[in-house]
């Protein structure tokens, strides 16, 4: 980074001369030094990103599996919690008699999710 000639110079130089030297010299120094370290770091995030892309999401990994959403047992553990408590609560859509009932059969109404699809029906 120093020429040769420069090099023979700071050796007999003063500490002044060899700091205002250095003061000139150390940017480009500094910022080819961060090109060098930056460049690597660069191109592993870009291929880190390419290969998240490829990847299938949870949707479309989880498509390929194998089974029901919401077998018999879960549907009536379903009916058991949420359908009678519905009809005890006086529950129509999403709105019952009382105000806990609705927020009690929102909530697991999500937890069972699938099975909301199948309804309360016999």
């Amino acid at each position: 980074w120093l020429k040769p000639i420069e090099r023979s110079r700071l050796s007999a130089a003063s500490p002044l001369e060899l700091s205002t030297v250095l003061a000139t010299k150390m940017p480009r120094l500094s910022a080819a030094l961060l090109a060098a370290l930056a460049l690597p770091a660069l191109a592993e995030s870009r291929s880190l990103a390419v290969q998240r892309l490829r990847q299938p999401g949870t949707a479309t990994a989880m498509a390929g599996l194998e089974g029901e959403a919401c077998d018999e047992d879960e549907h009536k553990r379903y009916k058991t919690i949420v359908c009678k408590v519905e009809e005890t609560c006086g529950c129509s859509g999403t709105v019952c008699e009382l105000e806990w009932c609705s927020k009690y059969v929102h909530e697991w109404k999500k937890e069972f999710g699938a099975c909301l699809l199948k309804g309360c029906g016999d």
